[in-house]
Order: C-alpha cells, then sequence, then structure tokens
C-alpha cells in the first residue's frame, strides 16, 4: 500500500511540475513549450527515434496490461 501511495505521489509531483513549466514557458518568451519541443525534436531523425522510444516505453510499463 505504501509503494504504490508513493507512485501516485511521485506521478502527481511530476505532473504539476510539467504543468508549471508549460505556464512558465507560454508566460515568458524565452521558454520553449512542451509542443515547440517536441515539434524540435521531430525534426530529425534521432529525435524521432527517441520520441518513437519514449512512447514504446510509456506503452510497455503503463498500458499493456
Amino acid at each position: 500500500m505504501i509503494g504504490s501511495a508513493a507512485g501516485i505521489l511521485g506521478f502527481t509531483a511530476l505532473l504539476v511540475t510539467a504543468l508549471a513549466l508549460e505556464v512558465t514557458a507560454r508566460r515568458q518568451r524565452g521558454r520553449a513549450t512542451a509542443a515547440q519541443a517536441l515539434g524540435a525534436a521531430m525534426r530529425t531523425t534521432p529525435g524521432r527515434v527517441v520520441v518513437l522510444g519514449a512512447w514504446f516505453w510509456l506503452g510497455v510499463h503503463f498500458l499493456a496490461r
């Protein structure tokens, strides 16, 4: 029970951090938003491989049951 609660708390902290970074990026001119960063990564072949690997990792660890 403690392990699953810690996992949920950790993922909640990651989500809140990601949202805070996105809000900060949208309010300040010097920072890239998540969409801009993903778009920049998708322009190159190595970037596409990394994005594909990230989606694969998410699918294997969280979506496949």
